[in-house]
């Protein structure tokens, strides 16, 4: 496996074409693989799902206050006043001659009305309330996709990191494996040379020392590797049984370079953190809107329908539509009110700016690192090769009795050292390409690390 290549993003490969054959499911222990288990089972994909879903809901919620919202009521009233017992009598059509009388109304008896009322009410205009209670639902909405966007490519990130790290240190394991069975092989030649006569006694400390030296670099890598692997279950979000080891080996390939100015376009377009302060800032725009709109009246739709009578069996119905106006002409607080809601807007267009002023820091940042991790990466492979070919000339010469052991051990030693840091280079380089990407809000997959 190797960096594509092209050294672009998938995203900014050309899209499949419509109709095209699914990709065939990743293999177990790949990088994608990796990717696909890290974005089903770690628990912050769990708690953005969650946020969204609740943000959903808000939203549903909010739209509600379009719709209209019916009551039923039941109410049970005894009274001889005069006044209810005349109402009661009209509104239950049980009104005759006979209670013009001046005595029953001055002293009528005790009367019992049920009532049973549906009502209905709708705003027509409710001062922009309802609008940007919606456009605050849409706004959590937006922002929680956007969170959970953002959250899948840190896990991304996290994954590609620990992946690479597994791969990483496992071969560092093997490297010191190979130093410490060549050093090994060594003390023992230079052993025998050294009971034969055909050495002094420092060439075979210095062999031994260099043994030593190996095989403690070897108990190092052992440890780094294990803490490597636990670090790759837990950016899995420990997976079980846990997941098999990385099958891939690390990219050694260079990855071309675009112009910082497309990375900086790309992030400030495509970045979900950024996305979320311009959400912010729409919506303390809407809400300047509703202070604003306190001054205009507020206009609400009503209607009635119940049922009155003396017992549950008898009654009489009647209706009731309407409209209502109602205009505050003057309220102390809606001149605070906009003042606030345009202080908010001011704070959102100075957090919009600050946002875009981190990203493009970040972007160069992470520019910057690639650019450097580019240059060590090819110095490194150069360094490997060269000190693989000192050691050979160095070996030759000492087999023809031309140079001492000393140069040996000390040209094995740069050479390990040089594997060494070529293996820490070439994941330096993969981590700091994932970096930039990330950066740039374009971390979405496996694929720029394929070839």
């Amino acid at each position: 496996m190797v960096i594509s290549a092209s050294g672009k993003a998938s995203n900014l490969e050309p899209a499949a074409a419509p109709g095209a054959e699914p990709t065939a499911e990743p293999t177990t222990g790949t990088l994608a693989h990796a990717l696909q288990t890290a974005l089903t089972r770690h628990p912050k994909i769990s708690m953005a799902t969650s946020g969204t879903q609740a943000a959903e809901a808000g939203h549903k919620a909010a739209r509600a206050g379009y719709f209209p919202k019916i009551s039923l009521s039941h109410k049970i009233l005894r009274s001889n006043n005069p006044v209810f017992v005349f109402g009661t009598l009209l509104e239950q059509a049980r009104f005759g001659v006979e209670h013009f009388d001046p005595a029953f109304l001055n002293a009528p008896d005790p009367m019992t009305n049920r009532r049973t009322e549906a009502l209905a009410s709708m705003p027509l205009f409710d001062q922009l309330f309802t609008a940007t209670r919606v456009a605050e639902g849409q706004g959590a909405q937006n922002k929680a996709r956007l969170l959970e966007d953002w959250v899948k490519q840190e896990i991304v990130l996290g994954v590609i990191r620990s992946y690479y790290g597994v791969i990483v240190a496992r071969e560092r394991v093997h490297v010191a494996e190979d130093a410490v069975k060549e050093t090994e092989a060594q003390v023992r030649r230079i052993q025998h040379f050294f009971e034969n006569g055909q050495v002094v006694r420092s060439d075979l400390l210095a062999a031994q020392v260099q043994h030593l030296e190996f095989s403690q670099q070897l108990v190092e890598a052992q440890g780094q590797y294990h803490t490597a692997q636990v670090a790759f279950q837990t950016a899995l979000g420990r997976p079980s049984p846990p997941y098999p080891e990385p099958t891939q080996k690390m990219p050694s390939l260079l990855v071309p370079l675009h112009p910082l100015a497309q990375y900086t376009a790309d992030a400030l377009a495509s970045r979900p953190d950024v996305a979320m302060v311009r959400e912010d800032l729409r919506v303390a725009r809407l809400r300047l809107r509703e202070a604003r709109a306190r001054y205009l009246p507020r206009v609400d739709a009503f209607s009635t329908y119940g049922v009155s009578g003396p017992d549950w069996e008898s009654g009489s119905s009647d209706y009731t539509l309407g409209l209502a106006l109602s205009w505050d002409l003057y309220e102390g607080r809606r001149a605070p009110t906009i003042d606030q809601a345009l202080a908010h807007v001011t704070a959102a267009e100075a957090q919009v700016q600050e946002a875009e002023d981190q990203v493009q820091l970040q972007v160069v940042e992470a520019y910057e690192n690639l650019k450097a991790a580019r240059e060590r990466l090819n110095l490194a492979q150069q360094a490997v090769a060269q000190a693989r070919e000192a050691l050979r000339i160095v070996k030759d010469r000492y087999a023809e009795g031309l140079t001492t052991i000393t140069e040996v051990l000390r040209a094995e030693s740069a050479y390990r050292k040089a594997q060494w840091m070529d293996l820490g280079a070439r994941y330096d380089h993969v981590v700091r390409y994932a970096e930039l990407l990330f950066r740039t809000g374009r971390l979405q997959d496996a694929a720029p690390f394929e070839g």
